[in-house]
């Protein structure tokens, strides 16, 4: 069977080939004669496309050059980004990696060698996630629902040096990355945490010019490429890094490219087994699944067009004992493919089809235990992206709409699964959520992106989702009907995110995601025998996920991330003047110059503690007529008492100035914090004597605070030039959780009764508080803060009754969430009197 595989990906090769020859032969001059470029060429790269290194240009001398006027240049690269959202695959060589002889003055000359080094660190909120979790704990592994809000805190660092040119035609790159998790409530997934691991380790034979120039004069070489690397190709749908996650997607094999995405065409085969990523461990590859493929691309047969034709396969060989339900199958995936995308002027579009056949094995139950079964894979997929851009308005706004299509199966009782077979892709240009992928699913949306400033960037966007087959399941989900009667509708989704370059070596991103249920996930929601659609219950189909999928979630993240290394330009001197101008040459004493207006707006980010005693009452009481209700009520009432909570708070801040005529300086300012470790729990255990029973109670309480964020008022007095002493007091609010389960059992009975009073919201208050503010230069400043904040009290009820009648009571569940912050910060500010 290996050798077939082989066979196959030796003949996409040659198909590759065949139509790299084609497309060489057509490119018109030989090579070596630069052909007259097209003025409509721009050497700009597009609105939301990859940031790659300026491309290079040749001159060309047009008649006007030759009568005296300067010489016209012509973009001498082929290459043109697409505009799409989020579709632009990653380069070769890692966005955030440097060349250290052209980032430093102090290393020019040592242009062989590539360095990088960056981290980031990210706060997500997620309510109502309707991912299911794995529990490892259970044998076999189990998935559980998220039915409790999720603070977590994701951390990646990543190292990068690579050597080229020095020892030609062999090069090599390794690559290490530490990812790690913290404050998750659930157990910590795959694509959360994977510590000091190699995602990156090859060598490479890079011949310059083996395969001669193309009309540009741009070399076409030969790479040949073993070892673990990380790719994107086409339009990341199927292969991807998934850069937003926190581990990153590798791969062990053989990669052989012809030409480079500079040339007019080039060729990229590539045969490779999967990387198993080990949180703990170090990963290892799947040696149960290959993956293979050629993407050509052709860009010189026209200019406002990239045709890429591909062929993707995979082989993979069930593993029965896999934790894993979709590794337990035997598959074998045949994608072949077409994706044409370009510029016409403002106008964009990007468009991809591939059409899958092979096979794929299932479980089907036939009254009994599951038997496997293999069924012909017959699957489709096409996504299309139209958009305008406004190039003469200053904030350059782009508006597109895109429609994604992706087919599910049929029926699960057939012998043909027309389900897509997703692989290895990006799921973000779908959803921010990460709810779904480019399999059953209709999916238009509309997207508005655009730059208010040099370094600020936003885009929002409106979709809804439609399930492609109603009889397949909603994978992300782990929503099932396989009878196809619950509808198709999915929800819709809005999302908005902005991005802010807040100096050369750091980027902050703020995100928020809201994304309503449909009528398929509400259905789900109720208890079995409340639901409405018949039958109720069914084989294989999804029971009831206890209201959590007829709830809307919300998702919103905090990220900075740090480049050692800058954003590409090159570094002067000491780096530490970026954030700091303290090293007066002169003198020591301020000048105008060096003075801060105090007329500003600003924006920053912050770290330090938060800590709370909020006071928890849960109160019993017998809401049955039966005897044993007052005793079993009386004895479960727990006491009055304070929970401790504490832990680290951080985030950002955006803020505005305004310095009177006095040393008085009014403004306003609004946070954001990402909270970790404030959360408590408190239990307590009881017994209850009624009418010859025994009655055991055992109680436990929770709270937690999830998020905190202010909208202030400032006012102060500058103490100094540079000193502001303020005051400040507004809005609060803060995501909250409090939970009281009360368990009760009837000693020599069978039932155990669980009420639940449950309550976790977004609750406003108040805050005041005050703080220092030190101008370190007039666009930079640190500050130190103290903030009492009080969110009020969050109430939630739940009755619980016997089903043979034996008591019924209800709890009534109060938590006041109120508490202390202290953090310092570092801001950065824009001075308007300068506009």
């Amino acid at each position: 069977m290996a050798s077939r595989n082989s066979c196959l990906w030796m003949k996409s090769v040659a198909l590759g080939v065949v139509l790299a020859s084609a497309s060489w032969g057509a490119s018109g001059a030989p090579a070596g004669n630069e052909a007259a470029p097209s003025k409509s060429q721009s050497n700009e790269p597009a609105k939301g496309a990859t940031k790659s290194a300026p491309q290079a240009v040749v001159k060309t001398a047009s008649p006007a050059s030759k009568a005296g006027a300067a010489p016209v240049e012509a973009k001498k690269s082929y290459y043109v980004p697409t505009r799409g959202y989020r579709l632009e695959p990653q380069p070769d060589i890692p966005p955030y990696v440097r060349n250290l002889g052209r980032t430093y003055k102090e290393f020019e000359g040592i242009d062989w060698l590539d360095v990088g080094l960056d981290s980031r660190t990210r706060f997500e909120y997620r309510k109502n996630d309707y991912r299911p979790w794995t529990d490892t704990s259970t044998n076999p592994a189990s998935s559980k629902r998220r039915y409790f809000p999720n603070s977590l805190w994701l951390l990646r660092t990543r190292a990068y040096i690579g050597v080229k040119e020095i020892l030609d035609p062999f090069r090599f790159v390794v690559e290490f990355q530490d990812s790690r998790a913290f404050n998750s409530i659930y157990e910590l997934q795959g694509q959360e945490i994977n510590e000091a691991d190699l995602i990156s380790g090859y060598g490479e034979l890079y011949f310059k010019d083996a395969l001669g120039k193309d009309d540009r004069g741009n070399d076409r070489p030969l790479t040949v490429r073993a070892g673990r690397f990380h790719l994107e190709v086409v339009d990341r749908r199927l292969i991807a890094e998934n850069e937003f996650r926190n581990t990153t997607n590798t791969f062990d094999g053989l990669r052989i490219k012809l030409g480079r995405r500079d040339n007019d065409w080039d060729l990229d085969n590539f045969v490779m087994r999967p990387v198993v990523r080990l949180p703990y461990e170090f990963d290892r590859p799947d040696w149960q699944n290959w993956v293979y493929g050629s993407v050509l691309s052709v860009r010189r047969w026209s200019e406002y067009a990239t045709i890429q034709p591909y062929f993707i396969g995979r082989k993979q060989y069930g593993d029965p004992s896999s934790t894993s339900v979709a590794s337990r199958v035997s598959r074998e995936t045949y994608s072949p493919g077409l994706r044409v995308y370009g510029v016409l002027g403002n106008f964009d579009y990007d468009f991809d089809v591939t059409k899958q056949f092979g096979q794929i094995g299932e479980y089907h139950p036939f009254g009994g235990p599951s038997l496997l079964t293999s069924v012909r894979l017959d699957a489709i997929a096409y996504a299309f992206e139209a958009g305008y851009t406004y190039v003469d308005h200053p904030w350059k706004p782009r508006i597109s709409v895109n429609y994604a299509y992706g087919s599910g199966d049929k029926s699960p009782y057939d012998n043909t699964n027309q389900t897509l077979d997703v692989l290895y892709g990006f799921n973000q240009p779908f959803s921010r959520n990460d709810y779904f992928a480019w399999n059953n699913i209709k999916a238009p949306k509309i997207r508005l992106e655009f730059t208010p400033t040099k370094n600020l960037q936003i885009d929002t966007a409106f979709g809804g989702f439609w399930l492609a087959s109603t009889a397949a399941a909603w994978d992300r989900a782990n929503l099932y009907a396989p009878l196809g009667n619950r509808g198709g509708y999915l929800g819709s989704e809005v999302d908005v995110r902005v991005r802010y370059k807040l100096s050369q070596y750091i980027n902050i991103t703020a995100s928020y995601s809201r994304f309503w249920p449909g009528s398929y996930p509400s259905s789900f929601g109720p208890p079995v025998l409340a639901q409405t659609y018949f039958p109720q219950s069914f084989p294989g189909q999804t029971t009831t996920t206890n209201g959590l999928t007829a709830q809307p979630t919300d998702f919103f993240y905090l990220e900075a991330s740090a480049n050692a290394f800058g954003d590409g330009q090159p570094i002067v001197g000491n780096p530490a003047r970026d954030f700091v101008a303290i090293f007066p040459t002169q003198s020591s004493s301020p000048t105008p110059a060096t003075l801060p207006t105090w007329r500003d707006f600003y924006v920053g980010l912050n770290g330090g503690g938060a800590w709370s005693s909020p006071r928890s009452m849960v109160s019993v009481g017998p809401i049955s007529k039966a005897q044993p209700s007052l005793p079993v009520a009386a004895t479960s009432n727990m006491l009055p008492a304070n929970f401790n909570l504490s832990g680290f708070v951080g985030g950002g801040q955006i803020g505005w100035n305004w310095k009177f005529k006095t040393n008085v300086v009014a403004g306003i300012e609004t946070d954001l914090h990402g909270v970790s470790g404030n959360t408590d729990r408190m239990q307590q255990a009881t017994k209850a004597w009624s009418i010859g029973n025994t009655f055991v109670n055992y109680g436990v309480r929770s709270a937690t605070l999830n998020f905190l964020g202010t909208a202030r008022c400032r006012l102060g007095y500058l103490a100094t030039p540079s000193v502001l002493l303020y005051g400040t007091g507004g809005l609060a609010y803060g995501g909250v959780t409090s939970n009281a389960a009360l368990f009760t059992y009837r000693v020599g009975g069978f039932t155990i009764t669980q009420g639940n009073p449950l309550n976790q919201e977004t609750r406003v208050g108040w805050t005041a508080g005050g703080g220092l503010e030190w101008a370190l230069s007039p666009n930079w400043s640190a500050k130190a803060e103290y903030l009492h904040y009080d969110l009020g009290t969050a109430t939630a009820m739940a009755p619980v009754f016997h089903p043979s009648g034996f008591y019924g009571y209800g709890i009534l569940s109060q938590t006041k969430f109120g508490g202390n912050v202290i953090h310092a910060g570092v801001n950065r500010h824009f001075d308007m009197s300068a506009r």
